[in-house]
């Protein structure tokens, strides 16, 4: 069975395409929740606290995604910095997951291809959607037009990574249109 990554847009719809094909019996990896739970690993703490502070990790963990996204999306060399000490790990558990899993799986990865980590999967989807809609979906997590941007300021063009991926999904239409797109290519995927 196939090894699917799953990239795209800030806020094109990933997330639900994630959820309709675990309906329809996908194994999904959420790479940024695998990301995520590296920062409790002690020896990850300490590396980041020698360049940022002793004391960093003492907040919770809502106010802590938010100093460390700001501490990333704001600085290109802090951001190669959490880069280096994330992806390989982030990625090799990845893998391990997915190895370990029966049937299709899905791994969402949102730096795929910055992350230069596509040549182990058997197909990509990109799923994109107009800038309005992305800052629309976006707001829920309070983002504005600005903040998409400079999140997106660290990726590749999504021009570029379209061209690079075997799927490409335009989330430019109702929910309803989006999780029946989401239908017709899960059901072409997990028949690969």
């Amino acid at each position: 069975m196939p090894t699917i990554g799953l990239t795209g847009d800030v806020g094109a719809g990933k997330s639900t395409l994630c959820k309709e094909w675990a309906a329809m019996g996908a194994r999904v990896i959420d790479s940024d929740s695998v990301a995520r739970s590296l920062w409790d690993d002690p020896q990850i703490q300490r590396e980041a606290e020698k360049r940022w502070g002793a004391g960093f990790f003492n907040a919770p963990h809502r106010e802590l995604w938010a100093k460390i996204a700001a501490k990333i999306f704001t600085d290109e060399e802090e951001y190669r910095f959490a880069s280096k000490l994330l992806h390989k790990r982030t990625m090799d558990e990845i893998k391990e997951m997915a190895d370990g899993a029966g049937g299709w799986v899905v791994v969402e990865i949102p730096l795929l291809y910055e992350a230069g980590y596509d040549g182990w999967l058997d197909y990509v989807v990109y799923a994109a959607a107009p800038f309005e809609k992305r800052v629309e979906r976006n707001a829920k997590r309070s983002w504005n037009a600005e903040e998409v941007s400079r999140r997106e300021n660290r990726l590749l063009p999504s021009e570029e990574k379209m061209a690079r991926a075997d799927f490409v999904l335009v989330n430019d239409g109702t929910e309803e249109q989006w999780r029946e797109k989401a239908r017709e290519l899960g059901a072409k995927l997990a028949s690969l």
